[in-house]
């Protein structure tokens, strides 16, 4: 296992900057996510702590030993590192244990080693049936474990994984998910893992890190980025959530162009963004909102239905089936509030709103 220590990482290429002043400590044995939109820096930041590329400014250190920084510069192979990429890269030609037990073979390990390293981590990765065969007689899902298992067959200290999960289907995506964390806990190992997708950052991390623009916007458990959003983009880029703008004053919130409002006992005045996701809604008589069921979706194990408030303003709601078993498109309800995310419009919601409008 290792610890990764990134301090004041930059990375520009020519005048254009990808990252700005990245800072974290990822701990030993830690899974850790980089999550953010195609182009936020993310891939890029992988790359710099594999060796790939150099860092602008700034230093990489694994377990306080400087590998990017300054006048020192470990290449990939030194950082003891093993790398699974989007695209599965197994060699064609040759069979699932030739490709697994290549990084071994390279390395002159000897031959009974390598296969109890093999075998062990054919296992792991339910493949011990498969390790004659060649990629083109494999599935997708079977393809990138053979090169998960590559990556893992000489114990890597750091495992670092670019949108391995992308070019599967969603079936073979969520049952993939659980399979590498399981695998990560066995083998104890620390994990950087890249992707776009906010469910297999919340399916997988033990803390997540948001990047915009190469700039890291928050860094937490999951639980802590979806229930407590440090700005807009995060509460929109990490699950479900409608925006509302209005004026916060003497314990409430008036929305704007619908007359309506919302209870606030929170610290900010004036003008202010509201965000609500759509389980943090509920239908019932008395509550705070009122409006018109736009549109009704019936998915077996929710109602996804679009409310409308008046004045073009809308919020969505999931709500559960048997509670809901009567509600119609164009009906009136009535919605209960169970929370909201409120901005301030000068602490980057007002940025946040262009990008809506």
């Amino acid at each position: 296992m290792a610890s990764v220590k990134i301090q004041g990482v930059t990375k520009a290429f020519g005048s254009a900057v990808v990252l700005e002043t990245f800072d974290a400590t990822f701990e030993n044995g830690e899974f850790v996510t980089l999550l953010g939109p195609s182009g936020c820096g993310k891939t890029t930041m992988l790359r710099i702590i594999a060796g790939f590329e150099k860092p602008t400014a700034g230093s990489v250190s694994f377990d306080d030993k400087v590998v990017s920084g300054g006048k020192v510069f470990l290449p990939p192979e030194k950082r003891d590192i093993g790398m699974v990429f989007q695209s599965y890269a197994v060699w064609p030609h040759m069979t699932v244990y030739d490709n697994v037990a290549y990084p071994l073979q390279i390395k002159k390990v000897g031959k009974q080693t390598i296969k109890q390293k093999v075998d062990r981590v054919l296992a792991a990765v339910h493949l011990s049936q498969y390790a004659e065969r060649i990629p083109s007689q494999l599935s997708g899902g079977q393809q990138q474990r053979v090169a998960l298992a590559r990556a893992l067959v000489a114990s890597p200290a750091l495992l670092l994984l670019d949108e391995p999960l992308s070019n599967l289907d969603a079936k073979l995506r969520e049952s993939m998910r659980f399979e590498i964390k399981e695998i990560q806990k066995d083998y104890g190992i620390t994990v950087v893992y890249v992707t776009h997708d906010q469910t297999e950052a919340m399916a997988m991390s033990d803390r997540i890190v948001v990047i915009n623009r190469g700039v890291i916007q928050q860094i937490g458990s999951p639980k802590e980025i979806y229930t407590n959003p440090s700005n807009p983009f995060v509460a929109d880029f990490v699950g479900k959530i409608e925006f509302l703008e209005g004026t916060a004053k003497d314990g409430v919130i008036e929305l704007d162009g619908c007359g309506q409002s919302l209870h606030y006992d929170g610290a900010l005045r004036g003008r202010v963004l509201v965000g609500i996701r759509p389980e943090q809604l509920q239908f019932a008589e008395g509550g705070e909102l009122h409006g018109t069921v736009k549109s009704h979706f019936y998915l077996g194990d929710v109602n996804d239905c679009r409310i409308d408030l008046g004045g073009g303003k809308e919020v969505r709601i999931i709500a559960d089936p048997f509670e809901s078993a009567d509600v119609k498109a164009g009906m009136q309800v009535s919605l209960r509030v169970r929370g909201c995310h409120v901005y301030a419009m000068d602490e980057g919601a007002e940025d946040f709103r262009k990008i809506l409008t």
